[in-house]
């Protein structure tokens, strides 16, 4: 008989979670902005902004609650909602930023485990953009933002209602985003963490950095393998 099985003390990886704007695709093709101008168009709109009021509304509730969204939630309670997420993501040229991606869809194939979109967008917004790289086969679903009940990452609803969702705990998880602060929100719950940015650094919450997500597969296989019994 050969020397008994080892096993890993660390509980396996179920799931890749994903972020999707800037993360799955390069952030300098700058599609985001597009959004960024129709969130503040709306705010101008909806609330008799200016456009500089607006735009520093704008930042303002993105630095102090991650999206503007959430503001908007906590300081004019009786605005649309859904207006606001189809106004902001009513971006018809999505075609000239993005193609279809291969080497993407390839890599995402490589990771042999279900892969889940986990969006502070709406889903119909997700399905655009994966459809347009051509990888939207390779996502067994996609939470947004409404399956978290309007509450973005970082907020712990948010992470709570995608473990709900997919019925495990953090640790069974790995986040891939590009925003450390929702790294860390992830990390609170046990997750394993890959940060893909051109200027990331593994930091607090964040375990591993990488410049963009094709280079962030050998981090996610190594994952994997630290995880699996061996």
């Amino acid at each position: 008989m050969g020397p008994p099985r080892a096993f890993s003390t660390m509980p396996p990886i179920q799931y890749i979670l994903f972020d999707l704007d800037d993360t799955l695709y390069n952030p300098a093709l700058h599609l985001f902005g597009e959004i960024g101008v129709r969130i503040e168009s709306w705010l101008a709109r909806t609330l008799g902004l200016t456009t500089e009021e607006a735009r520093n509304l704008r930042r303002e509730y993105y630095l102090a609650y991650g999206t503007t969204l959430m503001g908007l939630q906590r300081h004019h309670p009786g605005v649309d909602l859904e207006d606001y997420l189809a106004a902001v993501h009513d971006v018809p040229n999505v075609a000239d930023y993005l193609a279809p991606d291969p080497a993407l869809a390839a890599m995402l194939a490589r990771l042999a485990i279900p892969k889940i979109i986990f969006t502070n967008a709406i889903v119909e917004w997700a399905e655009k953009i994966l459809n347009q790289l051509a990888v939207r086969d390779q996502f067994a679903a996609i939470v947004d933002v409404r399956e978290t009940g309007y509450v973005s990452k970082p907020w712990p609803a948010a992470y709570e209602a995608v473990l709900a969702r997919l019925g495990v705990s953090g640790p069974a998880c790995i986040l891939v985003d590009d925003q450390p602060r929702n790294l860390q929100g992830g990390a609170a719950f046990g997750m394993r963490t890959v940060l893909v940015r051109p200027d990331g650094v593994p930091g607090d919450g964040v375990e591993f950095a990488a410049p963009d997500i094709l280079a962030a597969e050998p981090l996610l296989q190594a994952l994997l393998r630290d995880h699996d019994p061996v």
